[in-house]
């Protein structure tokens, strides 16, 4: 059995907004877990008059409130402000606010750019596809011409948003423009499987032929690519399909066109989550 947490203050009536991740908390203890969660992209930003009353007015937290605006004033060190939360509502043990010190301390060496990034990377693991592209593309246009290395990242990473919309020829340009700086064999594999994609077996043979010293790397997505069609044929999503396959060629329409629909919609919903901002 998990250890209990004993609620600090009350849960709030308004939410708290945060932008940075589109999320609204109701409570100091999720509050707590969003620091935690992102404690290597902090920044200034977290500390800020808004968050202050709000714990004081919707949380009842006048204490904790008072200990934070000095922090808030006097423009402390973000780890001071962050940890003098945790401290308070006391929900993870030593070690992790040790963990949690560490990486805010180690994220303050980031420049503008590279916390810029992170943030969008975020968007990218929560399949915000659309909105991380054009954060991307404004990222770039700002980027001083020296950041070279920190531009081809972005690049790769573009490449795979571009990917979660199934825009494979866009996302090859990228993750090529990315190897043609970074050089590593992991990021030529990923547009090579980019072109997979959207080439015909042809096409496909005809560029890996033409790709000298490459074809190892090749040989190497061939084996992932098999690697992920095993997968696929013992999860969830394949046996409900395979099931939906029967329940058509036995002319049970009913079970058929009840499961089709349930799969739509649930891959509409996926889709519309991954082009909202």
């Amino acid at each position: 059995m998990g250890r209990v947490i004993l609620c600090t203050g009350t849960d709030a009536r308004k939410p708290y907004y945060i932008e940075e991740r589109d999320t609204r908390i109701y409570s100091v203890e999720e509050l707590c877990y969003v620091l935690r969660e992102d404690a290597y992209i902090l920044d200034s930003g977290i500390m800020n008059r808004k968050l202050v009353d709000w714990l004081e007015e919707e949380c009842s937290l006048p204490e904790l409130a008072a200990m934070l605006r000095p922090l808030v004033h006097k423009k402390g060190s973000v780890s001071s402000f962050v940890g003098t939360i945790l401290e308070y509502v006391h929900i993870y043990d030593r070690d992790i606010l040790l963990e949690i010190d560490s990486l805010i301390k180690k994220s303050a060496n980031l420049s503008s750019y590279e916390k810029h990034k992170t943030r969008i990377d975020f968007m990218v693991e929560r399949k915000k596809y659309a909105g991380a592209l054009v954060e991307y593309d404004a990222l770039l246009v700002k980027l001083p011409k020296e950041e070279e290395r920190l531009r081809a990242l972005i690049c790769h990473n573009k490449g795979v948003a571009l990917a979660g919309l199934f825009l494979f020829e866009e996302a090859a340009g990228c993750f090529y423009s990315a190897y043609e700086f970074l050089k590593d064999q992991e990021t030529f594999l990923e547009y090579l499987a980019a072109r997979r994609m959207y080439l015909s077996d042809v096409e496909y043979i005809a560029l890996v032929s033409e790709q000298t010293g490459q074809y190892e790397i090749s040989l190497e997505l061939e084996k992932r690519v098999e690697a992920l069609k095993e997968q696929w044929e013992d999860c969830l999503e394949s046996r409900r399909l395979k099931q939906l396959q029967l329940w058509r060629e036995e002319g049970d329409n009913m079970r058929y066109y009840e499961e089709a629909e349930r799969i739509t919609q649930g891959l509409k919903t996926a889709y519309r989550n991954s082009v909202s901002d």
